[in-house]
């Protein structure tokens, strides 16, 4: 079942309540995190944690947990569900102020969301159909904060248009999708846009670096033109949600012969493979 944990309460999502004046309402003054549950272990824990508290310093917020507590309601979030799979969100906003205003006092509480959903709501793995889009989205999209409306306008505009997803180009160059990180295949080697600002340092990104070198198979952080993805054999995109999901064609084009390739089927199952948990 869906469970919610606010502000040191558990209780069912739809029970939950925050002031309209909390900041997250208000500015979208928040991070977040979105981690996979596999049989009951969360799935790259150390790695999304450390995101968190990434995000957090960035936005100058002092996280409100230690490190400890933080895996112990995350558990506990799990234990209370009784699920086995499925997705953990947890929300830090900088929390209520007394009045509306773009200066935070630093003096408030800052307000804690963790849900746990069911894995009934994961992803499909069929193939995509992609469009390439502008990305006008502002410059420090390496923070995971819940500001997104600039990502679910441009989502949005690609699905009226017939499309699954779109792939952002800014000044020629893919940046990522509009909540996923990119990869493609050209002369059988693996690229995928190189970490900066203007990107998500993709949690599941990078354990599919990772798996794929272990692997043997050669990868490359490459900045990707918009005309080199004319040239893709394979490309795929990956989340938390996604995994690693193929892409079958980008502006109406197929990618190869519009089917998930060998190396997109071989980097699945190692990905597959990663998510036991070694006893």
């Amino acid at each position: 079942m869906k469970i919610a944990y606010l502000n040191g309460e558990w209780v069912a999502p739809e029970e939950a309540r925050v002031s309209v004046f909390d900041r997250g309402f208000m500015f979208g003054d928040a991070v977040y995190e979105v981690m996979a549950v596999y049989g009951g272990d969360i799935f790259l824990l150390e790695a999304h944690l450390a995101r968190l508290i990434r995000s957090l310093a960035q936005i100058r917020l002092p996280s409100p947990y230690d490190h400890k507590t933080w895996v112990s309601l995350l558990r506990e979030a799990i234990d209370r569900s009784g699920e086995q799979d499925g997705h953990l969100y947890l929300q830090v906003t900088r929390g209520v102020e007394a009045s509306r205003s773009h200066v935070y006092s630093g003096k408030n509480k800052p307000t804690v969301l963790i849900t746990m959903t069911p894995d009934t709501e994961r992803e499909s793995k069929e193939p995509l159909h992609v469009v390439t889009k502008p990305d006008y989205r502002w410059l420090r999209t390496d923070i995971k904060v819940t500001s997104l409306i600039a990502n679910s306008m441009i989502k949005n505009e690609a699905v009226a248009e017939g499309f699954d997803e779109a792939i952002l180009v800014r000044d020629g160059f893919v940046t990522e999708a509009t909540s996923a990180n990119f990869f493609m295949v050209a002369g059988n080697v693996i690229q995928t846009p190189p970490l900066s600002n203007l990107l998500l340092h993709g949690v599941t990104r990078n354990h599919i670096i990772a798996i794929a070198r272990t692997a043997g198979i050669t990868i490359e952080e490459t900045a990707i033109s918009e005309s080199q993805l004319l040239t893709a054999e394979e490309a795929w995109i990956s989340s938390t949600g996604n995994e690693i999901r193929p892409i079958a064609t980008i502006n109406g084009s197929p990618v190869g012969n519009g089917l998930p390739g060998k190396i997109c089927h071989k980097l699945d199952k190692l990905f597959q493979v990663s998510k036991t948990p070694l006893n």
